[in-house]
């Protein structure tokens, strides 16, 4: 016992009675079948009926008042705060149950009566039995059951005379013997055996409550960055389009190439950031997916125009199918997050050959699947890769060759999507990655999306209205229109952007506004503002941190989301486009 940790008192009498009271309803069972036994045994016999009848009726009536105990007792919601009274309640009640059996020990043995006298010795010693069993959890309880059970057929036996009644009592005092032997080891047996579950409550107890701490603190702290993601965005953001302007302005080469290493500096802290802050709100739980219909070709498009250059810089190919009219039920943005790694990372690890984003069905749903001709994944290796910092042909941990988070945000948010990702490769020949998700086919074909072009710097046609509550953003985003040739108007609150259009009998042809706001403000409120004053819908694009905005969520498919650190190039693809509708409707 000096194994385990002490406890009071009180509480190994609290499982001691509750054992007891556990157990008491097949011992009730028992009592009512071995008095019906018992009776219909002695009827034949020499032993008066009257008698027989008056000694069963009131056991039966005394069993009923014992369950009725045993019912009280299990309705007392503080019985633990009552245990010395219930405990006495039931070693008295066990021993009085102890004195019936003795009674009929007595009064019901016959020296003469062969078959009775074995009857009643074969019943009374396995009551002794079963009350060991039953009872050895609390040895008092059945020290007084065993004695008023066993004593008066002691008593019977040697007034009975005779040797062979003066061998039967020896025996069962003997047996007597063996059951308050056995009876100890089995008490502490139970004894110890509640204490180890006890030890191993409070460990469990324990180690759950250091796992729920420590999983609170994470969480805590995924919560704070994805709290903090706006924040820790808007500097880099900046930084972004501050360092894009520089390098169009910058005609030496040496001051060239050294701005050219600071943006690819700043590119790979944006990722650094991205796949961080992606990673800590898919952790938290506070990221959840819009599931909706949106048709795919959009979508296709979007990737196709912000990652052909890529792949015509690295000589490759980059093919993208027509899905026709396909409709496909997902969170738009989250999907095209996964699709934009498959197709980032195909042109990464493709040095020779062609990367095509295409569609197939597959089981009654739609596979989106990217397939390469590069480098191939080792079969051992197919699971790995969707761990954290896993990356293949990286031994160096060069960042330019990115942090290996890319698939492991894949695979958290095909999980919250509950779509299957699937990847078939062969070393050397190449890889598919897809992705399974339900589709139908839709009635229109949507309006295609900005076409990828050849992009000067001469957007002289376009005043652009910027609203942003950062003048940080607000000076770094006119830098570089300016730049590009824009007439730049900038604006923090809503109320500024009015007074612009007042005052400058403005009609911007395009908007950027950040999404969050002073007061509560939205940019989709910000937009809807200007809109109702120039009286027609405007192209605009909402800047945000925030991968749960997206196009759907009450935001018009006329808007275009972009997310935070926006990558310059990305702008004047928008911006470019919109001079095109322009010149088109001129």
């Amino acid at each position: 016992m000096a194994l385990f940790s002490p406890l009071p008192d009180n509480y190994i009498r609290l499982f001691q009675v509750e054992t007891l009271y556990k157990l008491a309803t097949k011992v009730y069972i028992s009592t009512f079948t071995n008095v019906a036994l018992a009776v219909l045994v002695l009827w034949f016999s020499a032993v008066p009926r009257q008698t027989l009848l008056i000694w069963a009726g009131l056991f039966y009536v005394f069993t009923m008042y014992r369950v009725y105990q045993s019912s009280r007792f299990k309705a007392d919601e503080h019985h633990d705060q009552r245990i010395d009274y219930w405990q006495k309640v039931f070693t008295s009640s066990a021993i009085v149950g102890g004195l019936f059996w003795g009674a009929m020990g007595y009064l019901f043995y016959l020296p003469d009566g062969s078959l009775t006298q074995a009857f009643i010795v074969i019943l009374v010693l396995g009551l002794a039995a079963g009350g060991m069993a039953f009872m050895s959890v609390h040895l008092p309880t059945f020290y007084g059951f065993l004695a008023c059970l066993l004593i008066p057929l002691i008593v019977r036996l040697l007034e009975s005379g005779g040797l062979p009644h003066y061998v039967m009592a020896g025996m069962i005092i003997i047996y007597a013997l063996v059951f308050l032997t056995f009876s100890k080891q089995v008490n502490h047996i139970l004894l110890e055996g509640m204490l180890l579950r006890v030890d191993n409550m409070e460990l469990v107890k324990k180690l759950t409550q250091e796992k729920e701490a420590a999983e609170q603190a994470n969480i805590a702290k995924s919560k704070f960055l994805a709290a903090a993601s706006h924040d820790l965005r808007q500097p880099l953001h900046a930084l972004t389009l501050l360092a894009g302007a520089l390098a169009e302005r910058i005609h030496y080469q040496e001051v060239k190439d050294i701005v050219d290493k600071i943006r690819a500096a700043v590119s790979a802290l944006e990722n650094l950031f991205n796949a961080l802050l992606d990673i800590s709100k898919l952790d938290s739980g506070v990221l959840q997916p819009c599931i909706e219909e949106f048709q795919l070709k959009p979508l296709f498009d979007r990737i196709e125009n912000d990652h052909r250059p890529e792949a015509e810089k690295k000589n490759i190919t980059f093919e993208v199918e027509d899905c026709g009219n396909i409709i496909v039920k997902s969170d738009s943005i989250l999907l095209e997050r996964i699709l934009r790694n498959f197709v980032s990372n195909a042109i990464s690890y493709t040095s020779i050959g062609s990367v095509t984003l295409s569609c197939e069905k597959y089981n009654g749903d739609l596979a989106i699947v990217v397939t390469d001709t590069g480098l191939g994944i080792p079969e051992e290796m197919h699971n790995a890769i969707f761990h954290e910092y896993v990356q293949l042909d990286n031994p160096e941990r060069n960042r330019n060759k990115g942090l290996g988070l890319g698939l492991a945000i894949v695979h958290r948010i095909a999980s919250l999507l509950g779509h299957e990702i699937r990847l078939q490769s062969v070393e050397g020949l190449g890889s598919q990655f897809s992705v399974i998700v339900p589709y139908r086919i839709g009635i229109k074909t949507p309006a295609p999306g900005p076409a990828l072009q050849e992009f000067s710097k001469d957007l002289h046609h376009l005043s652009v209205l910027v609203i942003d509550d950062e003048v940080t953003i607000l000076d770094a985003l006119k830098v570089l229109l300016e730049g590009w040739g824009c007439q730049v108007y900038l604006a923090e609150t809503v109320k500024q952007a009015r007074q612009h259009l007042a005052d400058n009998d403005l009609v911007p042809d395009a908007v950027i506004s950040d999404y969050r706001l002073r007061d509560g403000i939205t940019g989709v409120e910000a937009i809807k503002a200007v809109e109702a004053i120039v009286g027609h819908e405007l192209p605009a694009i909402l800047i945000t941190g925030d991968m749960e905005v997206s196009t759907g969520n009450g935001i018009s498919e006329a808007y275009r989301v972009l997310y935070k650190p926006v990558q310059p190039a990305r702008l004047r693809a928008f911006l470019k486009h919109v001079e095109n509708i322009k010149k088109s409707e001129q």
